[in-house]
């Protein structure tokens, strides 16, 4: 095991970076202290983890859920800069987890961010729960604040990964890295929500808790915002039918009703906090396109007709589909825009992943890191529609309908009341959760359902770097036939 703890140990100490725009793609974070400086003084302690839940946030709305998108039919491609079109092509491919593959970046990259922010949360818990020390600011003892704050970073990361990849590292404050392993993605889902409620055990009263210096929200939304996201962390269990993929429901519903009452959307602070994946995906070109245009099964739901808006992109050169001519959902003239122009699409690549419409709704002119612009990181009708579907797959269809029913987006829509509640969930995560959440939402939704088309991965593997080094075998997920692939048909 020591080339694992020399990996990990050299990982988790250099210097971390994060993706800022489509104009500037990768800036060192030279204002994170590394573990000697945070052992220095209290205020780099507070620095240290104030810091980690402003990247942590940051990694949950980054480029890397672009790729979730495309595995999810939401946006569409053929570039193939950073492999975009490897994740969205059809058939669906392998990913390509090797160490000679220059567009590692879509399975690295959230690797490297998430298990950065675990390290920085276990700095601070070492000190605190081994080394017994006190975290003081300005003469006032923030030390059960600071345990609490690291303690969530903490769950939400490993949460993450674990919603992310098959498998990951469980590293604590106490872990023996000489011993280290790898779990799988339940057992790392089972920790992340452990330490999420111990997050809240820990917030003292009077807790206020950082989302970036100037903005902070105090211990009863702080409990909402830790309720909902243990929620959609223990829903991302589910992928397939395995006998460890079992999800108590009744808990899951119990924490959602305990969650937000309103959206979780800290405004944009410029340079700080801003939805970096909406910044990408909502690019517009100059013949009015999308850089990643809207997929075409949003026209096919929306319309309900596959004469006039089939599932694929006809392939006949000659044809160009017309406007979405048939829906009484107000939402979809001020979420998408109708343009007869393909932008970077190109025919050689696929015809059939074309696409006529991109998305409006968070659009703000080809800038999303601006100062007060919406975040959306968890908006209310996702936790909706997470109860609707805990209820559903818990057998109580009728609950569920009553849930997407009563939600105010699909009430205010202008669409008359569901009666299927599977069908309206699909419609109503790739419509109204459009670029709206968190990494991956609608790929775990879909993946909760068997409604990934057939050879999409269902998750990701650990990526090869790491294995190398550590002296294991790549491997892989995803394509025709292959490991860890979705079955299909899927929505189609």
């Amino acid at each position: 095991m020591k080339n694992i703890t020399n990996k990990y140990l050299g990982f988790l100490f250099a210097a971390a970076t994060l993706v800022v725009s489509c104009e500037d793609l990768e800036v060192e974070n030279l204002n994170q202290p590394d573990a000697q400086r945070a052992l220095s003084s209290d205020s780099d302690i507070i620095s240290l983890i104030d810091g980690s839940v402003t990247d942590t946030f940051s990694n949950l709305i980054n480029l890397p859920s672009a790729y979730f998108d495309f595995m999810a039919d939401q946006i569409s491609t053929t570039n193939a800069y950073l492999d975009f079109w490897g994740f969205a092509d059809q058939p669906r491919r392998a990913i390509n987890n090797s160490t000679t593959n220059s567009n590692l970046y879509p399975v690295s990259s959230p690797w490297g961010a998430y298990n950065q922010s675990i390290y920085n949360a276990n700095v601070v818990l070492r000190l605190v729960n081994v080394d017994e020390r006190t975290i003081s600011d300005d003469g006032t003892d923030v030390t059960a604040a600071k345990k609490a704050t690291a303690l969530f970073v903490r769950g939400i990361s490993l949460g993450t990964i674990g919603m992310i990849y098959d498998k990951g590292y469980r590293v604590d404050e106490n872990t023996d890295l000489g011993a280290l392993e790898f779990e799988d993605y339940s057992a790392l889902i089972g920790y992340a929500l452990a330490d999420i409620g111990a997050a809240i055990d820990a917030a003292p009263s009077d807790f206020e808790f950082q989302i970036y210096d100037g903005y902070t929200i105090d211990r009863a939304t702080f409990v909402k915002v830790a309720n909902s996201f243990r929620a959609k962390i223990a829903m991302g269990v589910k992928r397939g039918g395995a006998g460890d993929e079992t999800i108590n429901y009744a808990q899951v519903i119990s924490w959602l009703d305990a969650g937000i009452t309103e959206d979780f959307d800290p405004p944009a602070s410029n340079g700080v906090l801003y939805n970096n994946g909406q910044d990408w995906m909502t690019y517009t070109l100059s013949d009015d396109s999308g850089y990643m245009p809207v997929d075409q099964k949003i026209a096919f739901l929306v319309q309900g007709d596959e004469s006039v808006q089939p599932k694929d992109y006809p392939t006949d050169a000659s044809v160009i589909l017309g406007p979405i001519t048939n829906t009484t959902d107000s939402r979809i003239a001020n979420y998408f825009a109708y343009t007869t122009n393909f932008g970077y699409l190109r025919e050689s690549r696929g015809r059939h992943l074309f696409s006529n419409y991109r998305h409006t709704r968070f659009f703000t002119g080809n800038n999303r890191n601006q100062d007060g612009l919406s975040t959306n990181i968890f908006s209310k009708a996702e936790a909706n529609y997470l109860k609707a579907e805990a209820q559903l797959l818990n057998g109580d269809t009728a609950g569920a309908l009553a849930t997407i029913n009563a939600s105010a987006e699909r009430a205010a829509s202008g669409l008359p009341a569901a009666t299927n509640a599977a069908a309206a969930l699909l419609y109503e995560y790739s419509i109204e959760l459009h670029l709206n959440g968190t990494i991956g939402t609608n790929h775990f939704f879909m993946r909760r359902h068997n409604l990934l088309q057939a050879g999409t991965p269902l998750h990701y593997p650990v990526p090869a770097g790491e294995l190398e080094i550590s002296g294991l075998d790549p491997y892989t997920f995803g394509g025709p036939g292959g490991d860890a692939a979705a079955s299909g048909p899927g929505w189609k």
